[in-house]
């Protein structure tokens, strides 16, 4: 899986996370489930930076089935900007300007993520079609 379009937004899917995690911590989001510490905030990027950081160094040194865990983790990640999408219109006092750039955000991300399952289903074919060219020449 040695393509730097999916590595790179995997990163970018990273950051991201990271990023809206961070936003979610500070006061301003004004929501009373979202009562998030420094510490709490370290340990999900923490957590999310190994879980992120494995399949990219796998997909790096080319294992295939990196591929699927990448996409288990993405999509996994991709919960987090759908609760903030909630929490933010059904929980939060914050201000609408508040409400609406965390929502932006949020879609933004989502619409990342997207694009990079796009990106990953066409690598994924694009290598089918090769390991079908090799086994199929092989038998003639």
């Amino acid at each position: 899986m040695k393509d730097r379009n999916v590595i790179a937004w995997a990163i970018i899917s990273m950051v991201g996370f990271v990023v809206l995690n961070f936003l979610m911590s500070r006061p301003f989001v004004d929501s009373t489930n979202v009562q998030m510490t420094m510490s709490e905030f370290w340990r999900t990027t923490l957590i999310a930076l190994v879980l992120y950081v494995i399949p990219i160094v796998l997909a790096a040194l080319d294992w295939r089935p990196s591929f699927y865990l990448m996409g288990l983790v993405i999509a996994l990640y991709t919960l987090s900007p759908i609760s903030v999408l909630f929490n933010m219109w059904m929980d939060s006092g914050a201000s609408v300007m508040i409400k609406l750039l965390m929502s932006a955000y949020s879609l933004a991300l989502i619409v990342g993520n997207a694009y990079w399952l796009v990106l990953a289903l066409r690598l994924r074919q694009r290598q089918q079609k090769i390991a079908d060219r090799k086994r199929f020449a092989a038998k003639k």
